[in-house]
């Protein structure tokens, strides 16, 4: 064997190989929108390994499985309608962008993460894009959500004063 084919082999043994099934594809963004579509928060909480963390503007830290059970029920009460269309899906390796547009209308009770406050629904509705940064394992389980969404947006179409 000559010792260029050598070399080349060598570095390919030694590159990272993600498992077999890690890699994202569209279908799992498919998922992603068909189960929050559902509005059945065990189906959500089905899609995330159990050591998941979300960020996302509505709560002062990062949601761990607990918390986003927690807070995406509340989301579902909340806007009954909720609903995501995914516009463009971008897929590289174990990592996967949802461009959406999200709607639905505030009709129950919303809770305020980062004071606790509850206030009642007003039938406003809001539409709003958003993206979804979608960090999948080897199992195709979410184990990383960054959520991009303009909440003055979403605040001045739901009729809230602004957080200063």
């Amino acid at each position: 064997m000559s010792k260029g084919v050598v070399t080349l082999v060598a570095s390919l043994l030694s590159m990272p190989v993600m498992a077999a099934g890690s890699v994202a594809t569209h279908a799992d963004v498919d998922h992603w929108a068909q189960t929050w579509n559902s509005h059945d928060i065990n189906k959500v909480m089905a899609m995330f390994s159990p050591d998941v963390a979300i960020d996302q503007p509505e709560n002062p830290k990062p949601l761990d499985y607990a918390g986003t059970r927690a807070f995406f029920g509340m989301i579902f009460r909340a806007y009954p309608n909720f609903h995501v269309d995914v516009k463009q899906a971008v897929v590289d390796g174990s990592t996967a962008v949802s461009i959406e547009r999200v709607t639905g209308t505030w009709s129950g009770p919303f809770i305020d993460p980062s004071t606790g406050k509850v206030t009642p629904g007003n039938g406003r509705t809001f539409d709003h894009p958003g993206v979804m940064v979608i960090q999948y394992g080897p199992d195709h389980k979410i184990t990383h959500v960054a959520i991009y969404w303009d909440q003055l947006t979403v605040d001045r179409q739901l009729g809230i004063a602004p957080k200063v």
